[in-house]
């Protein structure tokens, strides 16, 4: 079920970061946030909700990234075509 998660913090970055214009891209860093603070809020501050956090926020990082790269590529492509 983890994995689940992890999956969709991944995909979450992945969309955001291919599709959000400029500084919108970096939204869904709180999405993770939001739930450790929750997740705080019942249970309390422990390593492995920390480490936890910390490897959400890096899938979410990758993401964001390999969206902003293949959305780069996508408009170099276009602007070739059309020019």
């Amino acid at each position: 079920m983890t994995i689940v998660a992890y999956l969709l913090f991944f995909l979450a970055g992945l969309g955001f970061g291919f599709a959000a214009p400029g500084k919108w891209k970096l939204l869904p860093l709180l999405f993770p946030l939001f739930l450790w603070v929750g997740a705080v809020l019942v249970n309390g501050v422990d390593v492995t909700s920390v480490i936890l956090l910390i490897v959400a926020l890096a899938l979410m990082v990758g993401g964001i990234l390999i969206g902003i790269l293949l959305d780069s590529r996508e408009q170099r492509g276009t602007a070739a075509q059309s020019g």
